[in-house]
């Protein structure tokens, strides 16, 4: 096949169906995220670790998940979708039920990594079959479908994961339950999937030493380049301010536990809302005006927030939208980013892709303690510098997606800002 033209699907599923099942694996993916943030003090307690060890686990799962998502980029497209699909998700639900069963930190730490090398590849995998089935005028809603299961974790995980975590040994149970549930749905998105191997016809077999070239020129490669820098400012700037959410909503606005559940899961309806909406205006008017919007929107939402002695009112819709906004800016990245591969370069594509993510976000969440301090009466200091540094990152996707399209006319490809 040639150019993008690959939009079968497979096993007589609709393309809706497919998309529908892609997302339930994507879902269980962010569940296994999000539901550390409510499990995490409560595991690291009853392991023995230290209380900053839960930082530690997510550190652990993102550098993992970006090494995972490099290695596989110089196999992934030489494999049927199915059976590499098969084998991540496989790694991945034993890895969650080897970590139901840790002993201690080290064996927790050892299983969070391995659940991260098979998050890395099994994400770029997961947009790769979307990428393959839909058609790019309607890949944006596709991909903002995918990423909007974030919201969905948000508004499920959370408070099922506070619920489990008040039990003895409830992280236990939620992860066991976790890896029995999420093994259940993949095997199912596996089986009814199908073969799916049509990226294959434009793959010539080539020896190993030779594919690895392949795959270092598709990195080298501009649009690559581009598309790689506008994914790593979107992941960049949401963990610059995600990870001391909690910590600023406790100290600093007064809305206690039972505001910062509320951010949560306001946070997450919305985004159930929003987030595919964008997707749909990204592709009925182009990525450029919703980039531009997000921007300007995330100037005015962290500004209100975050530059001032305490959000402006109403404070929990304004922080809540913090949360939305980071996803709305990941499906504009990510959407406009399946433009730039061949159909036989997908897969390693988005696994490289899925790698720059969880590197940008370990180095988000790494720099911003770097700029935080708290007060002498508790208050958490320095979200103001947090939220300047995250708006910057935010108004470089508009210039990188402008860049992006000159370089996509000249190949010859459609560009990522027109319908």
């Amino acid at each position: 096949m040639k150019g993008d033209r690959m939009f079968a699907t497979t096993n007589g599923l609709s393309e809706r169906g497919l998309v529908a099942l892609l997302a339930a694996v994507a879902f269980v993916v962010a569940l296994n995220a999000t539901v550390m943030f409510p499990l995490g003090p409560f595991l690291v307690a009853e392991v023995g670790g230290r209380a900053d060890a839960v930082g530690y686990l997510g550190a652990v799962y993102s550098l993992a998940a970006a090494v995972g998502g490099f290695a596989a980029s110089f196999v992934l497209d030489r494999f049927d979708r199915r059976d590499a699909l098969a084998c991540c998700v496989g790694a991945f639900t034993l890895a969650i039920g080897a970590s139901a069963a840790a002993p201690d930190m080290a064996a927790l730490m050892l299983t969070r990594a391995l659940a991260g090398c098979a998050a890395g590849p099994l994400w770029g995998l997961l947009i790769a079959v979307a990428s393959d089935v839909v058609p790019p005028q309607r890949r944006g809603l596709a991909v903002g479908r995918l990423v909007g299961t974030y919201g969905l974790a948000l508004v499920l995980g959370l408070p099922a994961g506070t619920l489990l975590a008040a039990m003895p040994g409830g992280w236990r149970w939620a992860l066991l339950a976790l890896a029995l549930g999420g093994g259940a749905i993949s095997a199912v998105t596996v089986y009814a999937i199908g073969p799916h191997r049509g990226h294959l016809s434009d793959v010539v077999a080539k020896p190993f030493n030779v594919e690895w070239r392949a795959v270092f020129r598709l990195i080298a490669g501009q649009p690559s380049l581009i598309a790689f820098l506008l994914i790593a400012a979107a992941s960049f700037s949401a963990l610059l301010v995600s990870p001391n959410l909690p910590v600023f909503v406790l100290r600093n606005t007064g809305l206690g536990p039972t505001g910062l559940s509320a951010v949560y899961l306001l946070g997450g309806a919305l985004t159930l809302a929003v987030v595919p909406l964008a997707g749909r205006t990204s592709d009925r008017f182009g990525a450029l005006p919703v980039a531009a919007g997000a921007a300007l929107t995330t100037t005015l939402v962290l500004g209100a927030a975050f530059l001032g002695e305490a959000p402006l009112l109403p404070a929990l819709p304004i922080l809540a939208m913090v949360l939305v906004l980071q996803l709305v800016r990941s499906t504009v990245s990510q959407g406009s980013a399946t433009r730039v591969p061949l159909p036989a370069e997908r897969a390693a594509f988005q696994s490289l892709a899925a790698a720059v993510t969880n590197l940008a976000q370990a180095i988000g969440a790494g720099t911003a303690p770097l700029l935080l301090s708290v007060r002498p009466n508790g208050m958490l200091a320095g979200m103001d510098r947090v939220a300047w540094l995250a708006i910057a990152a935010s108004w470089t996707a508009p210039l990188l997606l402008m860049r992006l399209e000159t370089v996509l006319r000249r190949r010859g490809l459609p560009p990522v800002t027109e319908p």
